[in-house]
Formats: structure tokens, sequence, C-alpha cells
């Protein structure tokens, strides 16, 4: 027999009651002929004032006469999680075959069960056959408790050896951090790798998975400068024109040109100054990339070309569409030359600006230096020409490949555009699809990531003394 929590096992023999077990134990012995055994919770012995008033109750007593009995009582008191379960071993003859009755009467208050089991009607081997069935019930119950303590305890002695070993490892992160970004990126990965190995072995439910997870992240963000920005609203576009929107953002000097291609508008607004004026073309509907340099504002026609809009407001095209053209796909002007990314020849071509306007578009880089745009999807410039994309970033200097390196935190990125220019000493690598801005030095080396909401959402950014600038739709964010 086995009772846990708040059970209790009477027996009645050959005249006496007591209580056999109780709470988490277990007994084991011959049933005799007469025994009388009473399983009950805690609940109902109390309902019935203790063992003195179940020694009352029972005085010889048959199960369904003590159930006549008590059932009103009960029934007038608050008898939730009250049950009894009351058994009695008969022998008895019959046709000179031998065959024990078990009769079973059960009590489940508010309602009274009454039921009555017919055991095997077997040989004497009956006795045997339950008094076997019950000590491979204990054994079993054994076993699998016993189970559960080892299995337990080894994982508690998992999670201990873990989180000293994680904790070492983000210790030693945080103190060659400062020296060795690098050695600090290896032991955080393979705090990690720890942790997973971990959840591999007791499962992701645990508090302790969490707590190790937390940890990790904690420090992680603390190493790489990972904090969430907040953002504000710089200006919204609607003040002037109730009807703006911009497309992409263009920065030359502290002057930010926005096109806006459903309104067939370029507008010029100043970050210092916060004015604001526009140019209205019809030809600018068909434009997808906008650009300025001083007084002067550009923008580029699929099929047609790039035109400019001088500081009296007059248009004039400057560099007609070329058939040695694929997809251009951006444009950036440095000291008054025009610079075109053509995604579809691998080419970026560039303009040289003369007296006379723009001449022919020659090749930037040298014999043999071209790589595949498939990957790339932006450039900036500060003198050199960086190209970012899909998990890549180049740098060139007078169209030959840079040194170049890049060493990131993360594995993989999709920059959506790198942003530099000769004002600035820091390269922003822009990931929409995480809300991210990772910073780099000139030289490549890692400095902090800029996380935002914002970020996942806009359609183009700048950045000016560090601040920045964020289109999304007509209004204008900053992140500081």
């Amino acid at each position: 027999m086995k009772t846990t929590g708040s059970g209790k096992i009477f027996i009645r023999r050959k005249g006496k009651l007591g209580l056999l077990i109780e709470g988490d134990a277990t007994a084991s012995g011959p049933v005799e002929e007469e025994d009388y055994f009473i399983f009950l919770t805690e609940n109902f012995l109390n309902l019935i004032a203790g063992s003195q008033g179940l020694e009352e109750v029972f005085d010889h007593r048959s199960p369904s006469e003590i159930i006549e009995e008590i059932t009103p009582s009960l029934k007038a008191k608050n008898d939730q999680g009250a049950a009894a379960l009351y058994v009695d071993f008969h022998q008895e003859n019959e046709d000179d075959s031998l065959y024990f009755r078990e009769q079973e009467e059960k009590i489940s208050f508010g309602a009274t069960v009454k039921s009555y089991w017919q055991m095997m009607r077997n040989s004497k081997k009956t006795l045997t056959f339950i008094t076997a069935l019950i000590l491979f019930l204990v054994l079993l119950w054994s076993v699998v408790l016993g189970y559960q303590r080892r299995t337990s305890a080894g994982a508690r002695n998992k999670i201990k050896l873990a989180r000293e070993l994680i904790g070492q490892k983000l210790s030693t992160a945080e103190e060659v951090e400062y020296l060795n970004i690098d050695r600090a990126l290896i032991l955080l990965s393979e705090s990690k790798e720890e942790l997973e190995k971990l959840r591999k072995e007791i499962g992701n439910k645990r508090k302790e998975v969490g707590e190790l997870e937390a940890m990790i992240q904690t420090t992680e963000n603390k190493i790489l400068k990972k904090d969430m920005k907040k953002y504000s609203e710089f200006y919204d576009l609607t003040l002037d024109d109730k009807n703006a929107t911009g497309n992409r953002i263009y920065l030359d000097g502290d002057m930010a040109f926005i096109l806006d291609n459903k309104r067939g508008a370029v507008y010029r607004f100043s970050l210092t100054k916060k004015s604001l004026d526009k140019n209205l073309m019809a030809e600018i509907k068909s434009a997808g990339l906008a650009a300025g340099y001083e007084e002067e504002t550009f923008f580029f026609v699929k099929g047609s070309g790039v035109y400019r809009i001088d500081s009296d407001s007059k248009l004039k095209k400057v560099i007609d569409n070329s058939k040695n053209w694929g997809e251009i796909n951006d444009m950036y002007i440095y000291n008054g030359n025009i610079y075109l990314m053509d995604k579809g020849k691998d080419e970026i071509w560039k303009y040289l600006r003369s007296d006379n306007g723009y001449g022919e578009g020659i090749s930037y880089f040298e014999r043999g230096q071209a790589i595949d745009f498939s990957l790339i999807n932006s450039l900036a410039i500060d003198g050199s020409i960086y190209l970012a994309g899909d998990s890549i970033i180049i740098k060139y200097t007078s169209g030959l490949r840079d040194g170049f390196r890049v060493d990131l935190p993360v594995s993989k990125t999709n920059y959506t555009k790198v942003y530099t220019s000769k004002d600035l000493e820091k390269i922003y690598l822009w990931d929409k699809s995480k809300g991210t801005i990772f910073v780099i030095g000139k030289t490549g080396e890692y400095q902090e990531q800029i996380n935002s909401d914002i970020l996942s959402k806009g359609n183009d950014i700048i950045v000016y003394k560090d601040i920045v600038y964020i289109l999304h739709g007509s209004k204008i964010y900053r992140i500081d």
C-alpha cells in the first residue's frame, strides 16, 4: 500500500481499529480474512471528529450502515475534498471452490456513491495475485520516484556547473573587452554554446535556463554597447505641404534633399535652421534617386538620365541615358562629380564636372578591380568609396580595392545602406531588417550598435554631426 500528501489508511483486524500508514509512506503484508481497510483523506477524518469519531462510527457496522449514518451529517458541512473508500474481505464457499469478494463502498461528498466490486472468482491463487500486484505497484512507484530524484539531482548538478562556467567566461569577456574585443566576442559565443548544450540536456522549461540566457544577454549588451535608443520627431513635412511624403533623403553639408516622386517634388530642408523650400516639376514624378551639391539639386530618371535644378530653379538634363547602363540603383556626388552605381553592369560610372558640364562616363575601377554587385545595395564616398549590401562591405581608394576589414559581433547582416562623408569620422551600416545601425571606425574597428524601433520602419537615413536622422513618410526623426 502507498499513501501520499494527506492520505491515510486505517485497518480493522480482529476487532481492533488502528492507523496503518499516512503521509508519504508505504506498507506491505498478507491480507487476512475479515480484514477491513479504510482509505481516506484528512478532510474526511476531520469531519467525523478524527480517529475517535471513526472508531465510534465504525462500531461493527457494515459499510452501507456507516454511509447511511454519516451522510446527513457530512452534507450539512463543507465536505469539499472529503472522500473515503471502505474495503472488507470475506471468504465464502461456493460449489466447493474458494473465492474472495472485495466489497467497496466509496463516499464522495456532496454526492454519495455506492458501488460494489465483484472480484475474480478464481482459485486460491487470487489472494496471492492481489498481494503480488500490490507489491509490484509499490515497487514501480518507488522506481519512478527514484528515477525522478536521480534525474532532478543530475539536472541541478549540470545547471550548477554550467552557471559557474558561463559566469567565468562572461566575467573574463568584460575584463578583456576594452583591449581585445575579438576575444570578448569569442567568450560570448562560447557562453551561448554552453547554454545551448545545457538546454539540450535538461530541456528549455527550467527557469534556470532563462536566467542564464538573461545573464548572457545583459553582458552582451554591455560589451557591444547594444542599447535600445529612444527617438524623437524632428520635423514634419506636412507643416509646409500637407500632401508631402518622402522616399529618399540625401545630405550635403547641413542641407537635406528629400525626394517625393508622388508629388513630383524635391524638398530642400536645412537641419540647422529647420527651413524648407521645394521644387515641383513633372519630371520628378519619374525620379528614383535624388542628391544635392551646394545650391543645386540632382535627380535620376530611369531610361532618361540625370537632371539638375540650379539655384534659379531652372531644370536641365546634364547626363543623357547611356546604352552602357544596366540597373542604376544609387547616386552620390563628391566634389561636384557624379557617381552612379550600376548593379546591372557591376560598375560605378564616374562623371567629371567641368565648365562645359559633364563629359562621358568612365569606370571608377582600375582594370580587374570590379566585383559582383548582386549583393550590393548602397555606396558612400569620403574620398574613398564604400560599397555595402548583404553581409558585405568593401572599400576602394583611387579605383583599387583597399585592405579594409570589418569584424562585427554578428555573423548575418544585410546592410540596407552604408553612410559616411568626409565630415564624419565614422561609418554607419544600416540593417533595416534588424532595426540596427552598426557604427565602425574608418579603419574598420567596431565601436557600437544603435538599436531603435524606428530603424526597422524608416525609408532612408542620413547622419549629421553624429546624429542619425530617419525619414519615415512625411516625418523626419532623430536619434542622438
